[in-house]
């Protein structure tokens, strides 16, 4: 049985950045992948926990670069409704700007040292805070199977073009025709396919918990398979039943957004 470890998210952040990487990344799929061509080729050959896809949203997760062109009252509020999110507390003094006589943005005030407090502080973990506002966003995207689907199509493209650079440089994870040899699975792999995939085959439905009998058997599947240069990349997998694995061979990229909305649920 897999340990469940609970973690602190940031979750508003992760939803805006989610919901605006995968709204962007097809005005910007070249540039992502030609900005991270390195990390993500070496995402493809076996699974790991940071994907493909947290590259995508790295590409649009800057911290630094939105705070900067904040000012005075606007940047501590951000600030601290950031730091919060992330889980930073820092011991730093709170402005009291109703008290405060300044009416002109609170730059010649005593407010306006203690907002440099904190801008000097989220500055100093911007990095820090790019790196959880990512790790919360794939907790969507990774939900949504549609996206991750059409992802790894395109991913898929960047492969079969860069299968000379891959044949040099990284062989041994190729096989004789040149595709990417498929990797075990470890465990955290298996288990995050199958909560995220609620024990259900995602193709025709069946339940695959077996929590009665050990009707069917639990298969991970490559969304976009190798033998068309899918990837071993862990956001490239869904869980389906043995017939619907065998039916759907090595060749379709079928998948499904069919899930269970909490109203539903009745």
């Amino acid at each position: 049985m897999a340990k469940i470890k609970e973690q602190h998210m940031a979750l508003s952040s992760g939803v805006g950045l989610a919901g605006h990487a995968v709204t962007n990344f097809w005005e910007f799929k070249d540039e992502i992948f030609d900005c991270y061509k390195e990390e993500m080729i070496d995402s493809a050959f076996k699974p790991k926990k940071f994907t493909a896809v947290h590259y995508l949203l790295e590409f649009f997760q800057d911290f630094y670069e939105d705070f900067s062109h904040l000012e005075s009252v606007d940047a501590y509020e951000y600030a601290e409704r950031t730091l919060n999110e992330v889980n930073l507390y820092p011991e730093l003094p709170k402005p009291n700007f109703e008290k405060c006589g300044d009416e002109h943005g609170h730059h010649d005030c005593e407010c306006a040292d203690i907002i440099e407090q904190w801008v000097d502080y989220s500055k100093k973990h911007a990095s820090k805070i790019d790196e959880l506002v990512v790790h919360s966003a794939f907790q969507f995207v990774f939900q949504d199977r549609k996206f991750l689907h059409d992802f790894h199509l395109e991913f898929s493209k960047v492969v079969e073009q860069r299968l000379d650079y891959i044949q040099e440089h990284y062989s041994q994870y190729l096989t004789q025709k040149g595709r990417l040899k498929r990797q075990n699975f470890p465990e955290w792999l298996k288990s995050a396919v199958f909560h995220r995939d609620k024990g259900t085959c995602v193709i025709c439905r069946c339940d695959l918990s077996n929590l009665i009998r050990q009707q069917n058997q639990i298969n991970i599947d490559h969304i976009i398979p190798l033998k068309v240069y899918g990837t071993n990349d862990t956001s490239n997998m869904q869980l389906l039943c043995s017939t619907c694995n065998q039916s759907k061979g090595d060749r379709t990229t079928e998948t499904s957004s069919i899930n269970v909305p909490f109203w539903n649920m009745e």
